[in-house]
């Protein structure tokens, strides 16, 4: 119980410092996180798009969002984020699960799938946006289109991981409140 409390505690301290002090130090767009929230680069007012990125890419006057994007940014604060937020879903899930009985047979690592499947996605898609914002990867139709959808993956994923363990955390609260046998 107390490493799932301090995977909590790490993880809503990495997301407090990204949003509030580490992000915002390289401009409004790097501050949003564009590339794996938006559709939009705030500073701009088009549709986030391969073109529109490209451009944003060429422009000498992002430079330090680029540079400040993959590092700290991403790598490692956003890597950190992704393993605790992983973990703590993993292990919540798990404890959960545990406390439920009539979910007894079911195995272990049927609870870590679907964080492990974001921790997956999420990494993914930060190697990605580093090698293409460092431009060891070619920004293409097909390179765009590939980091669009481990975006989705990634959001997919993280949203089905969240909602497990609110499922079994509600099953728990559920049978605190009404444990099975009691007269109503």
């Amino acid at each position: 119980m107390r490493t799932i409390l301090v995977l909590f505690g790490l993880t809503l301290a990495l997301t407090l410092a990204l949003k509030f002090i580490v992000a915002p130090r390289y401009g409004e767009d790097v501050a949003e996180r564009f590339l794996e929230r938006l559709k939009y680069i705030p500073s701009q007012t088009e549709v986030l798009s391969e073109t529109t990125l490209a451009r944003w890419l060429a422009d000498s006057t992002h430079a330090k969002a680029i540079r400040g994007y993959v590092f700290p940014v991403l790598f490692p604060l956003d890597v950190l984020f992704l393993i605790c937020l992983g973990l703590f879903l993993g292990l919540a899930s798990t404890s959960l699960a545990e406390r439920l009985g009539f979910l007894s047979a079911v195995p272990t690592w049927i609870w870590w799938i679907l964080p492990a499947f974001y921790m997956v996605a999420d990494l993914a898609e930060d190697t990605g946006l580093a090698a293409t914002l460092k431009l060891c990867i070619p920004l293409t139709p097909h390179s765009f289109r590939l980091l669009s959808t481990l975006t989705a993956l990634k959001l997919a994923t993280v949203t089905l991981a969240i909602g497990q363990f609110l499922f079994l955390g509600a099953l728990n609260l559920l049978l605190f409140f009404f444990p099975p046998g009691r007269p109503v």
